[in-house]
């Protein structure tokens, strides 16, 4: 996703924003990556009622690499993801969904 930002002088800059996928190999869960920012679906126990069935909901949510680094190597890095969960990470991050 190409995003356009001013900096200081004025001029208009451009840079791409990349996502990479990762799959949980415990879990196996797809976590993503922008930059220095991590996001891993995380358990909203809170969120299990008797009104859901005590369904597991997960929510995204950001963390930096380097808090994480202990567990990059627990991950394998892949391109081969559903769109629909594409499309999950890729509004986390605020990018527009894939069609397909």
């Amino acid at each position: 996703m190409l995003v356009s930002c001013l900096n200081n002088g004025g001029k208009i800059m451009s840079r791409f924003r990349t996502i990479t996928y990762m799959i949980d190999r415990d879990l196996d869960l797809v976590w993503s990556r922008v930059g220095s920012e991590v996001a891993i679906p995380v358990v909203q126990y809170d969120k299990m009622t008797p009104d859901n069935s005590y369904a597991v909901p997960l929510e995204l949510e950001k963390f930096d690499v380097l808090s994480i680094a202990g567990h990059l190597n627990n991950v394998i890095h892949t391109r081969k993801i559903p769109i629909g969960i594409k499309n999950l990470h890729r509004k986390f991050w605020g990018m527009k969904p894939l069609k397909g």
